[in-house]
């Protein structure tokens, strides 16, 4: 009896390893904050990002600085190897309206170097991590945090657009489609509609069953189909103190890859779902020294 109950188990095992050997996910990706620090070692940073199958970086700029060169040729150099490269900044006060000027400044420092960087080495797109939900506004007001938010984004989408060719895109918590924007939409929704994609933080260590992987994504993949707009998954490869079912630092990279795994098969047959991001290259790097 238990080897007959065990046999479904093991065949689908076999199966979903057979599949993710052939059918991998459109994007995956990670997020680079050292930036000044590990730009000065790019090959080392690029043959890890190549040999972990990574397409897309989210690199930290330094808006104080202008040699834009250590960034023309870490770009270049990873658009040789098919990698795509977005400017990654944000701050959780950057959901505040009277820190739009911040705002204003990353994108005009962006917009001033893909003017001197040229096609070749220009960013692919801008991705923003804001997280308004940890002021302690947010738990005063939360409506009104809500509303600069999301005029805050629109101001960021519009600044973009004018007079540049990328696509920006988001960090957004897998619980945002709780929050309501108005009566008859969530927040999730609206900023899946203002934006050209988002990243889901959806840091769970495990795939399958409640608050995993998979039953935190889907709302916000079934979104992404509905709007024709791709939705990547975040997990969290960094230690993390609040709580054991958070990241994969201490269950390590073979871990992450089984549960990316489970999570890929089920969430496939979702247009809107376009792959996953590791958080961050740092810890990646460092868990899979080990």
């Amino acid at each position: 009896m238990i080897l007959i109950t065990l046999l479904p188990c093991m065949v689908i095992g076999a199966v979903l390893m057979l599949k993710w050997g052939s059918e991998k996910p459109p994007v995956k990706a990670t997020w680079v904050w050292d930036t000044t620090a590990l730009m000065k070692d790019k090959n080392e940073m690029l043959a890890f990002a190549e040999g972990q199958g990574v397409n897309v970086i989210y690199l930290h700029v330094d808006r104080k600085a202008r040699d834009f060169e250590p960034y023309r040729a870490f770009i270049e150099e990873a658009h040789g190897l098919g990698i795509e490269v977005e400017a990654l900044g944000g701050d959780p006060a950057w959901g505040l309206t009277e820190y739009q000027q911040d705002i204003e400044s990353f994108i005009g420092w962006i917009k001033d170097y893909q003017l001197a960087a040229g096609e070749r080495a220009g960013f692919d797109g801008i991705h923003v991590d804001i997280e308004p939900y940890l002021l302690k506004e947010w738990e005063q007001d939360r409506d009104d945090i809500v509303r600069q938010w999301m005029e805050n984004v629109e101001l960021l989408v519009k600044e973009v657009k004018q007079g540049a060719s990328l696509r920006v895109s988001a960090d957004l918590p897998f619980w945002i489609h709780k929050i309501p924007a108005s009566d008859s939409e969530s927040v999730g929704s609206w900023m899946i509609e203002q934006l050209d994609g988002v990243v889901l933080m959806n840091y769970r260590n495990f795939a399958i069953g409640e608050n995993g992987i998979i039953a935190n994504a889907l709302p916000m993949i079934k979104e992404g189909t509905r709007a024709g707009k791709p939705v990547i998954i975040g997990l969290e490869m960094a230690p993390s103190d609040e709580g054991e079912h958070i990241s994969f630092f201490e269950k390590g990279v073979s871990s992450l890859q089984r549960q990316m795994q489970l999570s890929h098969i089920v969430m496939r047959w979702h247009t809107g779902y376009q792959g996953f991001s590791i958080h961050d290259y740092k810890s990646w790097k460092e868990a899979a020294k080990s």
